[in-house]
């Protein structure tokens, strides 16, 4: 069973791509600190998350820079030859479910994520993104 379900925050805006066959890609990465410090330091490790179709449009549309999220999906290593010809590898976490844990002040919630009655967001994915779409953008 490859499962991984990891709590961080992002890093920066989720960048949003299209393929050719209109299939969306999204890629982030989190930032998780460790439960332990070095040297007085904490240690923060950097994961790279990828979020595919409706679910991307989603991630990149709703999510910014410093949001707590949850994600939950399967851990892939990309393997690749480097221009010395050296074999190396690349995990990412490729993201089944997502999910805001709190949104930085500004955003109808005030900084644990509580809603401060000011929020339009719920916890629907599909009514998150048509509220964080702006009619006038709709291509069609």
């Amino acid at each position: 069973m490859n499962l991984v379900t990891l709590i961080g925050r992002l890093t920066a805006d989720p960048e949003l791509k299209f393929f050719s066959s209109g299939t969306a890609i999204s890629k982030g990465t989190i930032a998780i600190d460790r439960s332990y410090k070095k040297d007085n330091q904490t240690i923060t490790d950097f994961i790279p998350v990828e979020v595919w179709g409706k679910q991307a449009e989603y991630f990149a549309t709703c999510f910014q820079k410093g949001y707590l999220i949850a994600v939950s999906g399967s851990l892939h290593i990309d393997r690749y030859v480097d221009s010395d010809g050296n074999n190396r590898n690349f995990a990412k976490i490729v993201v089944h479910k997502l999910m805001r844990l709190n949104i930085p002040k500004g955003n109808g919630l005030d900084a644990s994520g509580v809603d401060n009655g000011n929020s339009t967001l719920s916890n629907d994915p599909q009514a998150n993104l048509t509220a964080c779409i702006d009619d006038e953008e709709i291509p069609f």
